[in-house]
């Protein structure tokens, strides 16, 4: 049953989220054995605190929990019901922080020991900080029910560290929004965006000024020194990669993006371009997926656009090229994703 795509997607990644799914499934009278077995996990999958998985399987696994529980909302309960110490030495930093604000600092810093491919960063002004995540060249990230586990815990753990209710100020998640998204309405306390390609937490000042019960700064010390020197991240594609987004883009209206074509545009040859984009850990093809889907998700906003000429736009000889292809992107048809 394991399901896979090219690209990004079939790079295998690091996940706590197994476990958990499948302990869930069982407290909730359904016997997982079936799924450990479909997707070929180890044995003791609800037991080991980490397994890799091709990103593309993780997606399937978690779309076959809520498939096997009949719950649409799985991800979010999962988070509700979370054990504490299932994400080891990162959470525990994130325990011993001194206030929220120190929290998502460190969660900013310390993801990355999680998955080496995730990317975090925290951003504040004045008025409010917000603390984004996500999987750069995946617009989906880690897929709906990994996205909403993630939000979800991040802010019902966050309100168990302060010992009071809060609610964010904003919440946007990367894949586009279900049908119903009330419980999640609910649990956030605001209505949340969709679609946004990345998973976004804005907090308020005095919200993030807020005190952690659990605050230990000799712990948190001890935990840091631990923990070392995260590895390094990249929030943003980089320069030579951005150059190959624009000229793929501007090729776009002549038809699909060919390789040889961008490779004149940038003065180098096909070869060149191959090897320079494998530097920075993607593909030619990946590359066009990330424009066409930027684009095609900025299209499908405009009401005055056919899902033909949106197909156009993006160098599709026919529609159903084109749906299958937002459908590999999104998980739904550019008419589903148009609602």
């Amino acid at each position: 049953m394991i399901s896979q795509s090219g690209g990004q997607s079939s790079q295998a990644v690091r996940t706590q989220l197994v476990g958990p799914f499948l302990a869930w499934l069982r407290a909730h009278g359904q016997e997982p054995r079936a799924l450990v077995q479909d997707f070929q996990l180890p044995a003791d999958a609800e037991s080991v605190p980490e397994i890799s998985l091709p990103l593309s399987t993780l997606r399937a696994f978690l779309e076959a929990t809520e498939q096997r529980s009949g719950d649409a909302f799985i991800g979010l309960h999962v988070a509700q019901a979370f054990k504490r110490g299932t994400y080891g030495l990162v959470e525990y930093i994130a325990r011993a922080a001194p206030t929220l604000r120190d929290t998502f600092r460190r969660l900013a810093r310390y993801m990355a020991l999680l998955n080496d491919r995730m990317v975090a960063s925290f951003e504040e002004d004045a008025a409010a900080g917000t603390f984004t995540y996500g999987v750069p060249g995946e617009p989906l990230s880690y897929g709906r029910h990994a996205n909403e586990f993630g939000l979800a815990l991040f802010v019902h753990v966050g309100r168990q560290l302060a010992g009071q209710p809060w609610s964010p100020l904003a919440v946007t998640f990367a894949h586009p929004a279900p049908r119903d998204f009330s419980p999640l309405t609910a649990h956030f306390g605001v209505v949340p965006s969709f679609g946004g390609g990345m998973n976004v937490l804005t907090l308020a000042a005095t919200t993030l000024d807020l005190p952690v019960v659990s605050a230990d700064p000799v712990l948190l010390s001890v935990l840091e020194r631990a923990a070392g020197t995260p590895p390094p991240r990249e929030a943003a594609p980089p320069d030579f990669v951005q150059r190959v987004h624009e000229a793929i883009r501007a090729t776009l209206r002549d038809g699909a993006p060919k390789m040889e074509t961008v490779a004149r545009q940038l003065h180098v040859s096909a070869r060149t371009l191959q090897r320079r984009l494998a530097e920075h850990h993607t593909t030619f093809q990946d590359a066009a997926d990330a424009v066409r889907s930027e684009l095609a998700r900025q299209y499908l906003k405009d009401p005055h656009l056919g899902v033909s000429e949106v197909a156009f736009r993006l160098g599709y000889s026919d529609l159903s090229t084109f749906d299958r292809a937002f459908k590999r992107w999104t998980g739904m048809t550019p008419r589903e994703f148009r609602g």
